[in-house]
């Protein structure tokens, strides 16, 4: 019966959509899934530091990888000003700002950790993922922070 159970059990996590594991390319989400994967990582990137940045970098898309790669590259890049700002963020809120088939831009709310607020503009595309053979949303740009007058 046990041995059942744990079959069963495997079964049932590697089958579940949206699950997404470290050096796992993006699995079928939509565009607000990839989005909270995201800033999770980001909310929680101090206790899992290689998770969080291998959950970031899986949903960038192939041209900003280029730029911003190789991953170690851009795990460093995340360290520095001003995009060491987010890391470890308390919370988040984000409304959509445009969408179409292919483009979603959402306009998110950071409260970081030093409680200063600030928006930042993070941008998907639905495209081609070579991994899955077929179209995720991947992100494709993010605006610097805009912080605002006071904090908490």
């Amino acid at each position: 019966m046990v041995k059942k159970t744990l079959i069963l059990l495997i079964l049932l996590v590697s089958c579940s959509e949206g699950q997404i594991t470290v050096d796992e390319s993006p699995k079928i989400l939509d565009s607000e899934e990839a989005l909270n994967l995201i800033f999770n990582s980001y909310k929680n990137f101090s206790s899992n530091p290689e998770k969080a940045v291998d959950t970031i970098w899986g949903f960038a898309h192939e041209d900003n990888k280029e730029i911003t790669g190789p991953k170690e590259r851009f795990s460093q890049m995340l360290l520095s000003e001003p995009y060491d700002s987010i890391i470890d963020l308390k919370e988040y809120s984000y409304e959509v700002t445009y969408e179409n088939e292919t483009n979603v831009h959402y306009e998110v709310k950071v409260l970081a950790k030093t409680n200063s607020y600030f928006v930042i503009t993070w941008v998907f595309e639905k495209t081609e993922c070579p991994d899955l053979k077929e179209e995720c949303w991947l992100t494709i740009a993010v605006t610097a922070p805009s912080y605002f007058e006071s904090g908490i």
